[in-house]
């Protein structure tokens, strides 16, 4: 961890945007994390986050495309209108019924997104704040719609200790299970290189969720998260 990320929220912005009047949150809940920083990236933008549109208070299920944001069993996503467009950003805490496995791992949604016609999509994640910020500003400010995915971990639903919510989401990042890269107009940037990743091992130990996962499970994944990678890095070849 590099020394400025422990003095992140020194430098973001003092106001606060998100739910007013509290909200039903657990403690450490990284979609509260999360939606702050979205909010912050936005204020003095023309998304006029002080008016009714944002101050919304949290709920019980999630409500899709309605500008609202919740907590539930699938990702929330917030809609946004904008000049040319609209920006969609997807708080994603894998919250899900049954067997966590790889499809609910390793993340394909931004270049789904981009490929239905996004001008920009990226992938995010609150234990990395700058990085978000400036993906929320780019998905504003560019000329038609943008997707943000970010990754939100959930204490209560991943196991782990509520204090450990950016340790955990940046085991993500640096495991590469989900890697933070961007596609603004087709071409793809990773935005977060790691040239010394964490083991998928890593990542899982320090969930409860994994628990009962095997050795051989595991490698698998460790497997599928290479190949996730060379294939990413392929589509990096231009650069934007």
């Amino acid at each position: 961890m590099d020394k400025y990320t422990l003095y992140a929220a020194q430098f973001l912005p003092f106001k606060e945007h998100f739910a007013p009047k509290g909200h039903n949150a657990c403690k450490g809940c990284g979609v509260a994390l999360a939606v702050r920083q979205a909010y912050k990236a936005l204020e003095g933008s023309s998304a006029n986050i002080d008016s009714a549109q944002w101050q919304i208070p949290w709920q019980e299920s999630v409500i899709v495309k309605s500008g609202a944001i919740a907590a539930g069993t699938q990702p929330a996503l917030l809609t946004i209108a904008k000049k040319d467009g609209a920006l969609y950003i997807c708080f994603d805490n894998e919250s899900a019924e049954g067997k966590v496995d790889a499809d609910i791992l390793l993340k394909k949604l931004p270049a789904v997104a981009s490929a239905s016609g996004c001008d920009y999509a990226a992938t995010a994640c609150p234990s990395h704040p700058f990085d978000l910020i400036e993906k929320i500003h780019r998905a504003w400010d560019c000329a038609g719609s943008a997707f943000v995915h970010i990754l939100c971990p959930c204490p209560v639903g991943w196991g782990f200790e509520a204090e450990n919510t950016v340790k955990v989401g940046r085991r993500a990042v640096e495991s590469l299970v989900f890697p933070l890269y961007e596609i603004a107009q087709g071409y793809y940037k990773i935005t977060c290189e790691e040239t010394k990743p964490l083991s998928v091992a890593a990542y899982l130990k320090a969930q409860n969720r994994f628990a009962g996962w095997s050795t051989k499970k595991t490698e698998a994944l460790q497997v599928e998260v290479n190949e996730s990678l060379a294939l990413l890095k392929n589509k990096t070849q231009k650069v934007f």
